[in-house]
């Protein structure tokens, strides 16, 4: 009768130690969730960033085509993705596509210059 016995307590400390390595174990896992979740944030907020210096990257490209002479950019769209930028719309002739390109180049912070610019006439 002492087997019998004995053998229900082995499986209950085994139990119990099997309880005890798994509670261990939550602990870990819990400080693991902040850290992740601040990685989240630390990504979100480069990708702010991103999108912050995108913008002013365009404003600079947007106001250099509009201090260029002979160049109407009132139907030029400046989109920028770290630091290509690409220039779509119209312009009223053909000669001003290039006057806008190599104004866009001369930013400081442009890495590329993407033309899809096209020719129409003038707006009424």
């Amino acid at each position: 009768m002492k087997i019998s016995t004995r053998i229900p307590c082995i499986a209950v400390v085994a139990m119990l130690a099997a309880l005890s390595d798994y509670a261990s174990a939550q602990p870990a896992a819990a400080e693991a969730a902040p850290s992740s979740a601040t990685g989240t944030k630390a990504a979100a907020s480069d990708a702010k960033a991103a999108r912050a210096a995108n913008r002013k990257l365009a404003h600079r490209v947007e106001n250099a085509l509009a201090r260029t002479r002979g160049l109407n950019s009132a139907r030029i769209i400046v989109t920028v993705r770290d630091g290509h930028v690409t220039l779509s719309g119209a312009v009223n002739y053909n000669e001003q596509i290039p006057f806008a390109v190599e104004a866009a180049r001369k930013v400081e912070g442009v890495i590329d210059v993407e033309n899809r610019i096209r020719v129409s006439g003038a707006s009424l």
